[in-house]
C-alpha cells in the first residue's frame, strides 16, 4: 500500500504544481488550489486522516506563506493571480503547491528524511529551480538577481528543517 500512495503523491503533485503554475496564465488563479484541495483531500482518506499529515501540510503552508510573502513584500518576487498577490502576500496557489509537496516529503522522499545535508542540497538546488520554472511560464516575476541566491538559502535551510519536524513527529 505505501508504494502506491509515493506514486500517487508523487504523480498528483507534479499534476498539481502545473495547474497552480498555469492557473494564472489561464485567468483561473483558483483551479490549481481547488484539485490541490482536492488531491489533499484524497491523500488523506487513503491514511485515514493521519495526524502527521495534517500537521506537516499545515506546517508547510505556514512557511509558504511567511517565506513567499516575505519575499513579495520586499519587491523580490512578484506573483500572477488571485486576491492575494494584490496585497504583496503568497497566492494562494502558491501555498498549495507548499501543502502538495509536503505530502511528498512524508512519503515519496521519505528515504532521505534522516539525510539533512542531502535534503539541504536538494533545497538549495530544486527551490529556485521551480521558481524558475514558474518565470518561463508566467506565473510570477524575479525582481532582483539576488532572488535566485536567497531562495536558494532558504530552501536549503526549509527542508531540513522540515524533515527534521517530521522525524521528531515520527520518532514521539
Amino acid at each position: 500500500m505505501m508504494q502506491y500512495i509515493k506514486i500517487y503523491d508523487l504523480i498528483g503533485f507534479k499534476i498539481c504544481w502545473i495547474l497552480c503554475a498555469f492557473c494564472t496564465q489561464w485567468d483561473q488563479p483558483y483551479l490549481g488550489p481547488i484539485i490541490t484541495l482536492l488531491f489533499i483531500l484524497i491523500h488523506l482518506i487513503i491514511v485515514n486522516f493521519a495526524l502527521i499529515d495534517l500537521k506537516i501540510i499545515t506546517l508547510s503552508i505556514i512557511c509558504g506563506l511567511i517565506i513567499d510573502s516575505t519575499f513579495s513584500i520586499f519587491g523580490l518576487i512578484g506573483y500572477q493571480g488571485g486576491i492575494l498577490a494584490n496585497y504583496n502576500l503568497a497566492p494562494l496557489w502558491i501555498l498549495s503547491m507548499w501543502g502538495g509537496f509536503s505530502l511528498t516529503m512524508l512519503y515519496t522522499l521519505d528515504s532521505i528524511r534522516h539525510k539533512y545535508f542531502l535534503s539541504g542540497l536538494l533545497g538549495f538546488i530544486g527551490g529556485p529551480l521551480s521558481y524558475s520554472a514558474g518565470v518561463n511560464i508566467g506565473s510570477l516575476t524575479i525582481n532582483k538577481p539576488i532572488t535566485y541566491l536567497l531562495l536558494s538559502i532558504c530552501w536549503g535551510l526549509i527542508i531540513p528543517f522540515l524533515f527534521y519536524y517530521i522525524n521528531k513527529i515520527k520518532e514521539s
